[in-house]
Formats: structure tokens, sequence, C-alpha cells
């Protein structure tokens, strides 16, 4: 007892220091489902389904610079693309990962959650009936409501233009 009695008193543990997230982590899974149930309504020629999750102010960026800005814009777009120049889309081979990037990568690149796509596609055109074949990838920004308000999508138009010539 006297032993026991004689030992020092261990220190007490300090806090733990706080632990700073990750600048990019694995995001969450329910948004690529919301982002596959969009594209899918794209291939069947839903745009209004499609668009349900897009915030007023999205915007809709291509690799060539172009670019569509608010929800009415991208579905004035895709509605017409997807009725008078598009016949088929099939979309196969779909990779899908949703990152959250917990800082701005870059100046440019909002923080928040992403959904980064990578897709083989294939569109028939219906003026020539032609069909083109490549990989598209797509970047989704989902705002703090859970909205898509940010698309860019990286794309070759060269065989889209030789699929449309007559």
């Amino acid at each position: 007892m006297l032993w026991a009695c004689s030992q020092p008193k261990p220190e007490p543990e300090a806090a733990p220091a706080e632990v700073k997230p990750a600048p990019i982590e694995i995001g969450d899974a329910q948004l690529i489902e919301i982002s596959k149930q969009s594209l899918n309504a794209l291939r069947d020629g839903n745009i209004d389904a499609y668009a349900a999750n897009f915030a007023d102010n999205a915007k809709f960026y291509w690799n060539y610079l172009d670019s569509l800005v608010g929800k009415p814009a991208i579905v004035d777009y895709w509605k017409e693309r997807r009725t008078k120049v598009l016949d088929t889309l099939i979309i196969t081979n779909e990779v899908w990962i949703a990152l959250k990037a917990n800082e701005a990568p870059a100046p440019t690149v909002h923080a928040g959650n992403w959904v980064f796509s990578w897709t083989l596609v294939t569109a028939r055109y219906n003026s020539t009936g032609k069909e083109m074949t490549q990989w598209i990838h797509q970047t989704s920004h989902f705002d703090a409501s859970g909205k898509v308000d940010f698309i860019a999508q990286y794309l070759d138009r060269v065989p889209i233009q030789a699929a449309m010539k007559k």
C-alpha cells in the first residue's frame, strides 16, 4: 500500500489536436446516383428530368470554350439537341467517382461536392444517320443545397462534326 502511494500520478492526457480534413476526400455516393439518373434521362430524351437537379444559375461549359448560363438556357439547348439533332444516345463503360474538395484547389475550382464521370458515348445523328463514338468526361459541382451549379464536359468535336456531315 505504501508503494502505491509513492508512485507519480500520471499526467493528464492532452486534448487531441484538431485534425484538419484532407484537401480532397471521397464524396457522397448518393450524388453519383443523382448524376447517373440525370444522364439516363438525357439519354432517354427526358430533358426536364435531366435538369431537375440543376440550380437556376447553373453553368454548363465545354472544353472548346462554349458555354450555357442558367438552367433555362441549358434546358432549351438540350431539348433542341435531343429532338432535332440526336436520334439516339448509347452510354456504356461508365466510370464514376464522387469527391469532396474541402478547400478550393485553384482559384477557378469550387470547394464542395463534385461528381466526375467518364462514359463511352455513341450518338446517332438525325440529319445523316451516321454514328460517332467517343469517351466523354464530365465534372459536376453540387452547391450547398444539393443542386448542380456547374458542369464542364470534355469531348472531341471532330468526330461529332464528321458524323453530322452528309
